[in-house]
């Protein structure tokens, strides 16, 4: 029993001491994200370890050591003076232990259950999906024998599954070019950051601490962040982070419409875990984007508000963070010299994406083609009808859709996938007035472009490279 107390006394002092490091951690997440975003999982991991270590309990041992020092059996002495503290805990150990017993039971039935639904696990033969597997573990630098991919009948979302030995699992379900390399980007940086490792970890701290409600947030939030890290890598692997709206929507559209619930599983890491998630991760990419392209100080506000928001999606929902944006796009709003007697101006749009505003002649280059798509078929254009293109655009061309009456109340809905999907583009609307609007992509793009005046409006794609691109997708305009 004085072994327990004891146990639980070290426990207790541990959990005060890390949860005040927790919180000190959440009042200054704002300023690691302003350093570097992935300071904030950095020392978040950190914190984690702290809770299994403890220092305090030793820190009281050497207090009562120096306070007997010189006396005989000094550390028996230390050991039953101690005890003395501990003696009023022991119905709160023994409460405690019943519960770690308890959870570490419900883990364990867990990864039973978990087991049993992976005996019908199967190597994945598919040639394209080994292709684009190795592929990506050569770009991620992981070493594909200790990742084994696998398909399983029984699953429904894409996930790395095991934190000792890790496999990833497909459901069996067809899945595109794309799809299987966003899968695979996403997941094997999981891997490669050991995230399921600290999961599991987390976990442990969780049971420890089960009596400390400060232990299951962290578990939370070391979700989060993970996915959050994951997604980083993946976006600018790809170089994709100004186009993350294409990234989430694939993500969303690779869940199964009834498959929208919580994975609550230390040993599971799936693609998305659920909806709400997804929200909170575009929030996260939003606000990165923001601080990266941002003034210091308005870097500085931004971060200031992130620390005292409630929580991500109340942040990026809230009137004040509203207004701070109004800030930041004004702030944003940089004079970059292109060529002397002309401007680009770079803008942080509603989406968190960069949009370019200049005059046309400004996107000329040497050597510029032009070319103009005939008017036939877009002259009475319908609102929220798609008008497809599907346009092969050669090197050192900018290919020029018909033109069309918007007005200001309206908006233009522009998207396009290009290949090789390795090169970047430029994907955008021009008016009659010689005044260009646009975003910059790699691979695909896609964007919303408020109507600044009521006139007549081109689409364009320019491809500033020297092999040609081959450009599919749509666009059409709505009422805001």
């Amino acid at each position: 029993m004085i072994l327990i107390n004891q146990l639980f006394f070290a426990v207790l002092i541990s959990s005060a001491t890390s949860t005040l490091l927790f919180f000190v951690w959440w009042l200054l997440r704002g300023f690691f994200m302003i350093a570097n975003a992935k300071l904030v999982y950095a020392t978040l991991r950190s914190i984690c370890v702290l809770y299994v270590l403890p220092i305090g309990y030793i820190a009281v041992l050497f207090t009562y050591r120096a306070r007997f020092q010189g006396q005989k059996g000094v550390w028996g002495l230390v050991f039953t003076r101690t005890a003395e503290l501990t003696d009023k805990l022991w119905v709160f150990a023994i409460l405690w232990s019943v519960t770690v017993a308890f959870l570490i039971a419900f883990q364990a039935l867990d990864r039973l259950q978990w087991r049993r639904r992976l005996a019908d696990n199967l190597p994945e033969y598919d040639p394209v999906a080994v292709e684009v597997y190795d592929s990506v573990c050569r770009r991620l630098r992981v070493e594909k024998y200790k990742l084994p991919l696998n398909r399983n009948v029984d699953i429904d979302i894409p996930c790395v599954i095991g934190w000792i030995r890790p496999r990833l699992l497909l459901p069996e379900r067809d899945y595109s070019r794309e799809d299987l390399e966003l899968i695979f980007l996403h997941e094997m940086s999981h891997r490669k950051h050991k995230d399921l490792g600290l999961k599991a970890f987390s976990v442990i701290v969780m049971m420890i601490h089960c009596f400390n409600p400060a232990s299951w947030i962290l578990v939370q939030k070391i979700n989060f962040w993970s996915e959050c890290m994951a997604d980083l890598e993946a976006l600018e692997i790809t170089g994709s982070l100004q186009n993350a709206r294409v990234y989430f929507d694939s993500i969303a559209r690779l869940i199964p419409d009834d498959k929208k619930k919580q994975v609550n599983s230390a040993f599971v890491s799936a693609l998305c875990i659920s909806k709400k998630m997804i929200d909170r991760r575009v929030d996260f990419v939003k606000k990165y984007r923001l601080m990266k392209s941002a003034g210091k100080l308005v870097t500085a506000a931004l971060g200031a508000a992130f620390i005292f928001a409630s929580g991500t999606t109340a942040y990026a929902s809230g009137k004040t963070v509203a207004d701070l944006h109004n800030v930041v796009y004004q702030d944003t709003e940089n004079y970059v010299n292109v060529d002397e007697g002309s401007k680009v101006r770079t803008v942080v749009a509603d989406d968190g994406m960069i949009e370019y505003h200049c005059r046309v002649e400004d996107l000329d280059i040497d050597g510029l083609q032009i070319f103009t798509e005939p008017d036939d078929g877009i002259a009475t254009i319908i609102e929220g009808y798609h008008y497809n293109m599907d346009w092969y655009v050669d090197p050192y061309m900018r290919y020029v859709s018909g033109s069309y009456y918007v007005a200001t109340n309206q908006r233009m809905c522009v998207s396009a996938t290009v290949s090789p999907s390795n090169k970047y583009f430029d994907l955008g609307i021009m008016d009659d007035h010689g005044n260009a609007y646009y975003v910059r992509g790699i691979g695909a793009a896609s964007h919303v472009f408020n109507i600044p005046e009521s006139c007549r409006y081109r689409v364009f794609v320019q491809n500033d490279n020297s092999v040609q691109l081959h450009a599919t997708g749509y666009f059409l305009y709505e009422d805001k």
